[in-house]
């Protein structure tokens, strides 16, 4: 019997992310441009709502990187960067660890494949308690693993802005979570995270929120 190739593999993901990093408000990256300092330092985090791999169900579960990256990453002859620590929520049992691995390496497919390419180094994969809480109304979001990771951050505002919408783009063309996406920026209130040389601040920097919606095939 013919083995089944990891590709071949029915997956959706569907939930949430968002990331704080050390280029000045807005990003640079999120219109496909070279970071504010040439190098991007960031934390990134993915709340799963809904999700399945085969028969392995991924609700609820989360997953935070931490890394760095040199260069604009969204160039037609791009030279791989992005080096990555990843953490997976120690809720996941034995097999649910394994399918968020294939899923986020980009070993399965759909857009975290396109997104791996990317990548220069994967550090580790480490399994870690971690908290997220994103507000209904998208006025702050958070996540933390004790004592490793700390993401605080607050919608964007200003003296003219509606309070009751949200500072938004549409359609960014340097969007982490895929084409067609709407982000909702933010600025970055606390962040904390080891494992890599953090030189730059972080408090009063980027932050965006963007939700995904992933499938394969």
């Amino acid at each position: 019997m013919k083995a089944q190739r990891m590709t071949d593999i029915r997956w959706y993901l569907k939930g949430e992310w968002f990331d704080v990093c050390s280029c000045k408000l807005p990003c640079p990256c999120t219109f496909a441009q070279e970071p504010t300092y040439g190098d991007c330092l960031f934390t990134l985090v993915w709340q799963v709502h809904e999700g399945q791999f085969d028969d392995i169900n991924l609700d609820g579960l989360s997953i935070i990187a931490i890394g760095e990256v040199e260069g604009n990453q969204w160039v037609e002859d791009l030279t791989p960067s992005m080096k990555l620590l990843f953490y997976i929520d120690e809720q996941a049992d034995e097999r649910q660890r394994y399918a968020l691995e294939q899923i986020f390496t980009g070993k399965a497919g759909g857009w975290p494949s396109q997104f791996s390419k990317l990548f220069s180094e994967i550090r580790g994969i480490e399994f870690a308690p971690i908290e997220v809480k994103v507000a209904d109304d998208l006025s702050y979001w958070h996540a933390e693993i004790p004592g490793k990771v700390i993401a605080d951050v607050e919608a964007l505002s200003g003296p003219t802005a509606d309070p009751n919408r949200r500072v938004q783009l549409y359609n960014p063309p340097g969007s982490e979570t895929g084409p067609g996406q709407v982000a909702t920026w933010g600025v970055v209130k606390e962040s904390h995270a080891i494992g890599f040389d953090y030189s730059h601040p972080f408090e009063g920097q980027s932050s965006k929120h963007i939700p995904f919606d992933w499938r394969m095939p």
